[in-house]
């Protein structure tokens, strides 16, 4: 299967920037992120994908040094998860927010996991995905080779963010994506921030720190040693004129709730039910008849976006 070609067909991207609640441990809140708030998006219609990535602390250590570039990142705002939606056209969008659960119940129940989120909507048709090699389209757990999420802040607060986009996807995204040793690489250029574009009732919507991103690169990489030569070859190229910080968390584990327009196993039941019939080699759990019959057909089947 095309995965590029598939992401590559959506109009939109959504991305928002998560921490956890201080209060909570970050396994529970993980997995009701995954488990119970995220099988509530899977139901709402409009969505062509929805992932959510569950990162680790910044690695600054995997660039060459450059007094030019900052690659660390105070932990206070280092963010601990990433949701990442995918929609067709701006129909679809409409159609997802004016739909119950993303128009009241989902907003409510990010506080009983979330301490601070920040959503930003992409400039029309500019996130891309550039290369995937890797060729998995509903990804579960823990990535198979070495895999990113790098954020960009700007050198100047003021800085022109077409100007900038216009070089992180043409000056750094398009030069790495042709490395035979990439194995994944997407772009998606942020606005600057302003407010949380996702309603989320008594969860702070600020930023926790004053630099705030106006783009990030996914990549995944056939050895995270890639990264120093990557960056290595930018940096003659004025990386520092646009860059004023780079930083990197790996992926510790991406969950795929909704592909091509469709619930997941994970998104239609959670990701221990999924483990547990997998481990029973209950095949016929994953009939579609026997899932149409629990989840009804309009779920399984996609749900309608409009006019299509």
């Amino acid at each position: 299967m095309d995965t590029a070609r598939e992401e590559n067909a959506a109009d939109l991207a959504l991305t928002a920037f998560c921490w956890w609640r201080a209060d909570l441990p970050h396994s529970v809140a993980e997995t009701y992120w995954r488990d119970v708030h995220g099988i509530m998006f899977a139901r709402a219609p409009g969505l062509w994908q929805y992932r959510q990535l569950r990162l680790a602390a910044n690695r600054p250590d995997l660039w060459p040094a450059d007094p030019r570039i900052s690659f660390t990142a105070p932990r206070a705002a280092q963010p601990h998860g990433m949701p990442h939606g995918l929609f067709l056209s701006e129909s679809d969008l409409t159609a997802f927010a004016r739909h119950p659960l993303p128009a009241r119940t989902i907003p409510q129940d990010t506080g009983n996991f979330i301490g601070r989120i920040g959503a930003l909507l992409s400039p029309r048709r500019r996130g891309t995905t550039l290369v995937d090699r890797i060729g998995d389209p509903a990804a579960q757990g823990s990535p198979r080779v070495p895999a990113f999420v790098l954020c960009f802040v700007p050198a100047a607060p003021d800085a022109a963010a077409e100007a900038f986009h216009e070089y992180l996807v043409d000056r750094v995204a398009a030069p790495w994506s042709e490395h035979p040793g990439v194995l994944r690489l997407r772009v998606e250029p942020l606005p600057p921030y302003d407010r949380s574009v996702m309603r989320s009732p008594g969860v702070p919507h600020r930023w926790p720190a004053e630099d705030t991103y106006l783009g990030w690169i996914e990549l995944a990489v056939r050895d995270e040693n890639l990264l120093r030569s990557l960056l290595a070859g930018t940096a003659a190229d004025g990386l520092a004129r646009y860059v004023g910080a780079v930083h990197t968390y790996p992926i510790r584990e991406i969950y795929t709730l909704v592909s091509q327009g469709r619930p997941t196993d994970v998104g239609l039941r959670g990701y221990p039910a999924v483990q547990a019939i997998t481990a029973a080699g209950a095949t016929a759990q994953r009939d579609q008849a026997t899932l149409e019959l629990l989840f009804g057909e309009e779920t399984v089947r996609g749900l309608d976006r409009p006019g299509r």
